[in-house]
C-alpha cells in the first residue's frame, strides 16, 4: 500500500472498529465507540483549521 493510502485507511478502520462497537453493547463498548469514532473527527478538525482562510500563515 502506498504512502498515499495508510492515513485514510487508518481512518476507516478507526470507523468501522467504532461502529461495530456501538453495534455491540454498552459500557466498555460505549467507551471504544467514542474513542475510535473520535480520532477521525479530531483529523478532519485539525485539517480544516489548518486550511482554513484568514488564518495567518505558521
Amino acid at each position: 500500500m502506498s504512502g498515499v493510502w495508510r492515513i485514510p485507511a487508518a481512518l476507516a478502520v478507526l470507523s468501522v472498529i467504532g461502529l461495530a462497537a456501538a453495534i455491540l453493547g454498552d459500557g466498555l463498548w460505549d467507551w471504544l465507540c467514542w474513542a475510535t469514532l473520535s480520532v477521525p473527527l479530531a483529523a478532519c478538525a485539525v485539517k480544516l483549521w489548518r486550511q482554513w482562510p484568514g488564518r495567518p500563515a505558521a
